[in-house]
This record gives C-alpha cells, sequence and structure tokens, in this order.
C-alpha cells in the first residue's frame, strides 16, 4: 500500500456505500493492514451478509492500476486467499483504485476478480452476488489515462509505433522522439503497465517492443476524439486546383527555407485515395516569418468563408520530425495522417477507418 491513509479511508467509505447502494446490504471493515516485515496483508478486509450469502471482501488499495498492476495483485490477492482463512464465508479478492484502465477493468472482468474506482465503477464476481456498475471515467481520471498523448510522452509513442515490432532501447527512442531520456524512460515504463510492449534484457541493455498495436491504436483514437482539435488559419489562393497548389507550396516553402507538411484529408487522400474530390488543401507549418513570406509568395489571402487552404501553425520544425517524403511533397506519416482525421469534419473520418485499414493495420 503506497498512497495516503486519508485517500485509502475515502476510497474504502465510497466502495462501502456504493456496494450498500447496489445490494442494500452494508460490508463492515474486519481488518486493515498495518505496516509489517512478514508475509503479505491485504489493506482490507470487509464482511458483508447478503440475502445470497455470506462473503468476505478482501481489498488492495492501489493509487492506479493498468494491466501489469492488476496482473500482479491478482497474484498476490490469489496467493494470500489460497492460505488464509474466510470464517467459513465466500472469499472475494478485490482490487481498489483511484483510476483502473479500460484494459485492466477487461483483465479483472475476465480473471472474475472485483475492483472500484472513484469514479463509483464497481465489480464484484461472486456466486449469489454480482454486481456491474460501469461509469465514465472523470476528468482526473481521464487526465491520469491520457498523459502518454500528450506533448513530449505522446511524440515517444510515435517514435515507439514507427519501429513497429523492432527492439528498440531508450536512448534510441530518446533521439528518434527528440525527447531526453528520462522522458523516454518513463513513457516506456507507462506502456509496458498497459502491456503494449514486451521486454528482453536488463538493465542499460533493456530491451523493448510493441506487441500490441492495436490497443495502442485504439486508445490513442478514444484520446483524440475526446480533445478539441487545434484552431486552423483560413485562406484563399486563386485559380489553381489542388494539385497545383500543393506543388506552389513545396516550392515556395523550399525558396523560403520553411518546413511544412500536408496534413488531414490532404495527407489521406495522398496515403490511401478514396473520396471522389477534395476542393481544399490542408497543412502544417511553423509560425514565423518564414511562413508570412511564404504565404505572401503565392499570395494567400486570409479569409472566412470559400477557402482553400486551411494552416495548422506549430511552435517549430520539431513538430514535423515524423514526416514523409512522398513523390514531390512533404506529408504527415499514416498515423498523424489517422489522428488528424479523427478531429475533421465531414467525410474525414471514413477516409481515417480506410486509412487505418489499409495502412495501420495492413
Amino acid at each position: 500500500m503506497t498512497m495516503e491513509d486519508h485517500t485509502i479511508d475515502a476510497l474504502v467509505e465510497d466502495f462501502a456505500a456504493a456496494v450498500a447502494e447496489a445490494t442494500g446490504a452494508s460490508p463492515e471493515v474486519v481488518h486493515e493492514s498495518e505496516p509489517s516485515q512478514g508475509r503479505y496483508r491485504p489493506d482490507v478486509v470487509m464482511d458483508l451478509e447478503h440475502e445470497g450469502g455470506s462473503f468476505r471482501l478482501v481489498v488492495e488499495v492501489k493509487r492506479s492500476l493498468f494491466p501489469r498492476d492488476a496482473r500482479e495483485a491478482i497474484w498476490q490477492l490469489r496467493n494470500y486467499l489460497a492460505h488464509g482463512e474466510s470464517a467459513g464465508r465466500s472469499a472475494v479478492p478485490v482490487l481498489m483504485a483511484e483510476t483502473i484502465s479500460p484494459g485492466a477493468r477487461e483483465l479483472l472482468r475476465d480473471e472474475r476478480v472485483g475492483y472500484f474506482d472513484s469514479s463509483g465503477s464497481l465489480f464484484i464476481p461472486a456466486k449469489g452476488l454480482y454486481v456491474l456498475v460501469d461509469r465514465p471515467a472523470s476528468r482526473k481520471q481521464a487526465r491520469s489515462l491520457n498523459n502518454l498523448f500528450v506533448g513530449r510522452r505522446g511524440q515517444v509513442l510515435h517514435a515507439v509505433w514507427i519501429l513497429g515490432h523492432d527492439w528498440f532501447g531508450v536512448h534510441q527512442i530518446a533521439q528518434r522522439a527528440g525527447v531526453s531520456p528520462a522522458t523516454a524512460s518513463e513513457t516506456l515504463i507507462g506502456i509496458e503497465r498497459r502491456e503494449w510492449v514486451e521486454l528482453r534484457g536488463t538493465g542499460p541493455s533493456k530491451e523493448r517492443r510493441l506487441i500490441n498495436p492495436r490497443a495502442l491504436l485504439d486508445a490513442w483514437s478514444s484520446y483524440q476524439t475526446s480533445v478539441k482539435p487545434k484552431a486552423l488559419r483560413h485562406f484563399y489562393v486563386r485559380s489553381t486546383t489542388p494539385p497545383d497548389l500543393q506543388r506552389r507550396i513545396d516550392h515556395a516553402c523550399e525558396t523560403h527555407g520553411v518546413s511544412y507538411e500536408f496534413a488531414d484529408i490532404t495527407a489521406g487522400q495522398i496515403h490511401t485515395p478514396y473520396l471522389s474530390s477534395v476542393s481544399q488543401v490542408f497543412c502544417r507549418i511553423p509560425a514565423g516569418g518564414g511562413m508570412q513570406a511564404m504565404l505572401a509568395s503565392i499570395d494567400a489571402r486570409p479569409v472566412r468563408e470559400g477557402w482553400n487552404l486551411g494552416v495548422h501553425e506549430i511552435a517549430s520544425d520539431g513538430d514535423l520530425r515524423f514526416r514523409q517524403r512522398i513523390g514531390d511533397l512533404w506529408v504527415a506519416d499514416a498515423l498523424q495522417t489517422y489522428l488528424d482525421l479523427l478531429q475533421a469534419g465531414g467525410r474525414a473520418k471514413e477516409l481515417a477507418q480506410h486509412l487505418r485499414a489499409e495502412k495501420l493495420e495492413a
């Protein structure tokens, strides 16, 4: 048990209230763990009298639970129950945490181990007493679950995706993602807990590789569709078709020394053509004087309506580290394009699913 006592007490109280609301019976605490150098003891043991029988709820409390943590805790609880006494009651192992990831919840349900978290989600799988209350994550829980996809951690995750099934070390990923080894290590520990990678070796020679890309992609997709898309600047460039405009942008950026990548529907159509016609061009460019000079050179005029060029302003060239040269154009890689499309309107989501099937899951 590594949490503060008041946090544990609050969770236990909320758990007892949730059980009482769901079953009509209130569990009573019969044991609370004390610091010990001896063998493992659970954090809390509670007895519950219910018309379906007499139950002993054996509870372990964690700050957060991801699949790897859940597996370790399940083993610990089951080992305790195999050698402990339940006073003639039906023993039910329960894991409790402020935040339990969707993957950990699924694992616990499959293993028929109870759980409770601070959202009020509750699962008790006992003969004569089956309870399942599934509630959405709170904002605080969502931040805890989604911090992998934000900022520099997201860059690490992107680098892991690009390496596919190849083995990699911390320093290799840090260099590819443009982050410190500490940030890379912290992020990789996070995806270990989610069981998206496997490990070999120890210490400085430890290596990992991605083994569950679908779970990573599903989790990132869920996060991407939950956040507000970044603002897009709209421009009109006179008398040009989308392919012509793309070539003009590439030439102008090269002339002015500006990095860029085509994004959104433009990139999706380059990776996996799907839509019959597209009238607008989308690109991502670092903000600054170079971008302004490039836009002026193609006579791009800011407009609110009737636009044919959408520009995502970014902080620096570092945000384009994963772009690809396809033909004569710089294009966001397939993963970034997919994430862009999930936030775009119109038929972009259809294109996103087509891209995922053809490029990301092929």
